[in-house]
């Protein structure tokens, strides 16, 4: 009894001391993951702790903050610039763009207005960056139902130690293993041979006998289970005398219960593929063929009814049960496939369908499936210059430098091949002409001489004579004498001959230099030997067979010397294309337009401007015309509104004076023209009043929205002059009787549009409009002048101002009309 009180204590002091560890790694992990979230950074992590596991603790949760704010941002840099970063060499880059592209995926998938499913085999970061994109304004989260499962065999949900932050693994929602990290959600993760599935925390088993590399060695058949999978030697059903059995085999079933020897235990399936994986996997080998001389009646399965007397199957297939079934060379690993193809079963053969593309300088042939070689030189496709002749081969092409044929020179630009005509004792050779040995071909010589070849020649020299090239010894003196190598016909070929002690030298013709060694004339290759002074520096220099050839650049030509380029005038010889006008300029032209129209894209041809349309709307498009602006090709005319007259120009408009033409007719009428249009004044006095000089009347015409700037900030209108006497005083005064417009929407001028101003005399005064106008609209000003003389009154005068605001703008030369009555 106190052994087991003992007993009981320790397990307490385990459980008290498990709790306590489980608490401390929990603040160790808070820390590591606050520290990420005010530093950005997993280094210098200050823990919670100071012994090594809560180190390494606050490590690794600093680490899973960086990888979840990187996922975040791999996610929020899809969802808003629909773009992946492409460097993923920095921390946490990897895992941002996997987020990042999951998110894209997911967006692509609702822009389709296709179902908004990840696939299996996502990890649980990626399907949270998925379903958080599936949707633009909201995030969707994985719908799933959490409850208090039952523990798992080797767990207990009440093992602290297995508790995460939050302890949210509580109530597991996960198949096999969950994670709390302290994100949104918890994380599950799957066993081997499980995949996660699409809703993030149910796991699928994977079929591994499905997958490109094949589990199982030949002459096995391989069988999915759950988590795993099976090998078994292939064998066909084995034949019973049972009715039912029989009936089974013909079926061509074969039957084999699932292996649950690695599988977890479960309870019910929770998804429609755990049911379907939890059905008997069952292998059905193909359809059987009907055996040579069978009939061609086949029941509801396949099966003839007469098999043939013979009993024999064709290639490809077997006799089993009096019926033929076709061999599945595929799965017997009996094809000839290679690598990267795939085998594919056909009735009585097989396919070879090739998995991997051709490589650069192939073509898959569609009928064979095999890579066939491209032919660059046929096809026209490789980049040989013309000095290089192509030469095909497998999967490429070579570039082998043209040579000529002996007597032909290659042309350094084009490369062709031309004759070489060399001189009289020489031949052509690898583009040269090479001297011909004269004395290897036979001896021209006499029995008592010596052949010695010259260059281009040769001459015959008396057998034994000691002296050196070029010297004979005399026969009567004995001594060594110069030979004269011009007496003989073969030394110059026809060339001027010079002879020098023991040697000779050849006139060469322009073009050619005498070599002493060879003594034969070498061409001179001017363009390297003169460089810069041969040809214009417009011009390339090439060398040929005693001359050289100066080729200009294009838009130029050969001057008659041969060696300078000058200018040719396409504008002049009608090489140029242009539609109207065109201007030389060196090595080239420039077409250009007549006033109105515009160089069109091509530079060839003119398009006509329109004025109207290009210019309407601006300060400029109000200039052009006073009304209606119409296009023309190359220019515009103007369409005068009422009351104006079109001028020769076609574009300036002058107004009409109505006035002037008798309108208004009448002596107390007064007639008042505008801009536009006329005005009739009638003069009325009012009741005890008559016409008296001291009443005056002042008809003005201004045009609307007359330009005020801070040099002309005012218009005067009116100047008013009163008794320049010293006794004289007169008082001004304005004011305005009314403002009539003419039109909806018209501003009404105020008094405080206009300014009465002193003058720069006595007794004188000036009004001035201070700001622009709308029209149209009548304005009616009164001014009134009262006369003192030595302080006593002496009279009161009117002067009334009608203004007349046109309904348009002022035009260039056009100015406001006044008009002075005086009664």
């Amino acid at each position: 009894m106190r052994d087991f009180h003992l007993l009981s204590i320790f397990l307490l002091i385990l459980l008290i001391f498990g709790k306590t560890e489980s608490s401390e790694l929990s603040r160790c992990c808070s820390g590591g993951a606050r520290h990420f979230q005010q530093t950005a950074t997993c280094s210098a992590i200050r823990s919670e702790g100071s012994s090594m596991l809560c180190v390494r603790t606050a490590s690794i949760c600093c680490l899973r903050s960086l990888m979840d704010a990187s996922c975040d941002a791999g996610a929020t840099m899809g969802k808003n610039e629909q773009t992946c970063p492409t460097n993923i060499n920095v921390l946490g880059g990897g895992l941002k763009k996997e987020c990042c592209d999951c998110c894209l995926l997911a967006q692509e998938l609702v822009r389709r207005n296709e179902p908004c499913l990840p696939p299996n085999g996502f990890s649980a970061v990626c399907l949270r960056s998925f379903n958080r994109c599936c949707q633009s304004d909201i995030e969707i989260t994985p719908a799933v139902i959490v409850q208090q499962k039952q523990p798992t065999a080797g767990r207990d949900s009440k093992d602290g130690s297995l508790l995460r932050i939050g302890d949210r693994c509580l109530s597991n929602p996960c198949d096999h293993l969950c994670t709390d990290s302290g994100g949104e959600n918890v994380e599950c993760s799957c066993r081997d041979g499980f995949d996660l599935g699409a809703d993030g925390t149910s796991c699928i088993d994977i079929d591994e006998c499905s997958r490109k590399a094949f589990p199982c060695r030949a002459q096995t058949i391989c069988i999915n289970t759950k988590g795993s999978f099976i090998c078994r030697p292939f064998r066909t059903a084995n034949r019973h005398k049972n009715a039912n059995r029989t009936t089974s085999a013909r079926s061509s079933k074969l039957v084999q219960p699932p292996d649950r020897s690695r599988t977890e235990p479960r309870t019910e399936p929770r998804t429609e593929n755990e049911k379907r994986q939890q059905q008997p996997l069952t292998y059905a080998p193909p359809q059987p063929l009907q055996a040579k001389g069978a009939r061609t009646q086949v029941d509801q399965q396949g099966h003839s009814l007469r098999p043939g007397p013979k009993g024999r199957c064709p290639k490809g297939y077997e006799l089993r049960q009096q019926l033929c079934f076709d061999i599945d060379e595929c799965i017997l690993l009996l094809d000839g496939c290679l690598e990267g193809q795939r085998c594919l079963n056909v009735p009585g053969s097989y396919k070879c369908i090739r998995t991997l593309s051709c490589g650069t300088g192939y073509v898959m042939d569609s009928e064979t499936e095999q890579c066939t070689d491209v032919d660059e030189c046929n096809l026209g496709s490789h980049d040989c210059g013309s000095l290089y002749q192509c030469r095909n081969t497998q999967g490429s092409y070579r570039c082998v430098a043209k040579k000529c044929a002996d007597g032909e020179l290659q042309n350094p630009v084009t490369g062709e091949c031309t004759s070489i005509h060399c001189p009289t004792g020489y031949y052509p050779k690898e583009g040269r002409c090479n001297d011909i040995d004269e004395c290897v071909k036979g001896n021209p010589c006499l029995a008592n001489e010596d052949c010695v070849n010259t260059p281009g020649a040769y001459r015959c020299q008396q057998r034994g004579n000691p002296c050196t090239f070029g010297y004979q010894v005399n026969p009567n003196s004995g001594f060594c004498e110069d030979v004269d190598e011009c007496l003989s016909p073969n030394s110059c070929g026809g060339m001027e001959c010079t002879n020098l002690p023991g040697s000779f030298r050849c006139k060469c013709p322009q073009g050619y230099e005498f070599d002493e060694k060879t003594k034969r004339c070498e061409d001179i290759d001017e363009c390297i030997r003169f460089s810069g002074h041969v040809c214009d520096v417009l011009a390339t220099c090439s060398n040929t067979i005693g001359s050289f050839l100066c080729t200009c650049k294009t838009g130029f030509e050969l001057a008659l010397d041969g060696r300078k380029c000058v200018d040719i005038d396409e504008c002049s010889r009608n090489i140029a294309r242009c539609a109207q006008k065109c201007v030389n300029i060196p090595g080239s032209y420039q077409c250009i337009c007549d006033r109105g129209y515009a160089l069109g894209p091509d530079g060839v041809t003119c398009e006509d401007i329109d004025e109207c349309s290009l210019w309407s709307g601006t300060d400029l498009g109000n200039e052009l015309c006073m009304g209606e602006c119409i296009n023309t090709p190359g220019a515009y005319t103007c369409k005068c509104p009422p009351g104006y007259r079109i001028q020769p120009d076609g574009r300036t408009c002058v107004d009409i004076d109505e006035c002037a033409q008798g309108e208004c007719q009448g002596s107390d009428r007064v007639c008042v023209n505008t801009l536009g249009h006329f005005k009739c004044h009638r003069i009325e006095c009012p009741s005890n009043y008559v016409h008296d000089i001291h009443i005056t009347w002042q008809f003005i015409g201004l045009p609307k929205n007359v330009p005020l700037t801070l040099h002309r900030p005012s218009v005067t209108l009116f100047t008013i002059k009163g008794p320049a006497t010293a006794e004289s005083h007169v008082q001004f005064e304005l004011v305005m009787k009314r403002a009539s417009p003419e039109e909806m929407g018209v501003i009404p001028a105020i008094r405080a549009n206009f300014l009465l101003q002193k003058g720069n005399e006595p007794n004188t005064a000036v009004v001035a409009m201070r700001d622009s106008l709308d029209g149209p609209q009548l304005i009616e000003l009164e001014l009134i002048l009262r006369l003192t003389r030595n302080g006593h009154f002496a009279g009161k005068y009117l002067a009334n101002l009608v203004i007349h605001i046109s309904p348009h703008e002022k035009r260039k030369n056009h100015f406001f009309h006044s008009i002075h009555k005086r009664f």
